[in-house]
């Protein structure tokens, strides 16, 4: 097995294994793997970074990594999965969540550049390249927020789920048969509050 799909077995087995390997380790594999994908994903690198990790694992364990009796599948996971698990903290990888993380980041973006950054309430989502962007449906003609993106933000929990909070607002709703981005600037804030209150309210209460 390449060091390549070493790195993909990593990243689908990760919830697990990033309780195995300990601290250092993964702070020299985080080290190792922004290198790596900051020098373009080389092969060199990539060897280094399956060093540390099966360096670090007691012997059954690394066994389930190599050689003929591997059993960790990595069918929809590849290198850049364990990059953007380990440097970026990045739940959206894998046969599921990767497609929902391509999908939100084809969307316009705008860079989290100083005109932006560090304005409160406002979804900050970071690319395969690790830099920092903010979906733009959440700054109007003038480049100010709408005030009602940081109440609904603020309602569904951006801070801590960024990718489902934009998720939300980008994806098509059932009530209204659009995206509820598609209804900001359109006299409908009422609405948007209302369906992200229903969402995060038990009973809708």
């Amino acid at each position: 097995m390449n060091a390549h799909a070493l790195l993909a077995s990593f990243a689908a087995d990760w919830p697990r294994l990033s309780a195995v390997l300990d601290p250092a380790a993964q702070r020299e594999l985080r080290d190792v793997l922004a290198t790596w994908r900051a020098a373009g994903s080389g092969t060199r690198l990539a060897e280094q970074a399956v060093r540390v990790v099966l360096e670090a694992l007691p012997a059954p364990e690394g066994a389930r990594f190599t050689g003929p009796a591997a059993t960790v599948p990595y069918d929809g996971y590849g290198a850049l999965d364990l990059c953007l698990l380990v440097v970026d903290g990045n739940p959206m990888v894998g046969p599921l969540l990767g497609p929902v993380r391509r999908r939100l980041l084809a969307a316009p973006m705008r860079d989290d550049g100083p005109g932006t950054r560090g304005r409160r309430g406002l979804i900050v989502l970071r690319d395969e390249r690790g830099q920092r962007t903010l979906p733009a449906f959440q700054l109007g003609g003038d480049g100010a927020p709408w005030p009602v993106v940081t109440e609904v933000n603020a309602l569904l929990g951006a801070d801590d789920d960024p990718w489902g909070t934009a998720d939300w607002w980008l994806s098509p709703h059932t009530w209204w048969g659009c995206p509820p981005a598609a209804l900001l600037g359109q006299g409908r804030d009422v609405e948007l509050v209302a369906a992200a209150r229903d969402l995060t309210t038990p009973d809708g209460g």
